[in-house]
């Protein structure tokens, strides 16, 4: 599923880099924080969208 996701994503124009899927369990507060710093500073390195907001 998560492929095909990536796959749509991809051919809607956006970068599949700006799509990370992780499970979490609740109890792993520490590991969310972490994937979260990581993910944003993934996303920061790839600069503003090419995507057009919708008016």
């Amino acid at each position: 599923m998560f492929t095909m996701t990536r796959e749509l994503v991809r051919m809607l124009g956006i970068d599949p880099d700006r799509l990370r899927l992780e499970w979490i369990s609740s109890a792993e507060g520490t590991r969310f924080a972490e994937v979260a710093r990581e993910f944003t500073a993934q996303i920061k390195s790839l600069g503003p969208s090419d995507l057009k907001r919708a008016a």
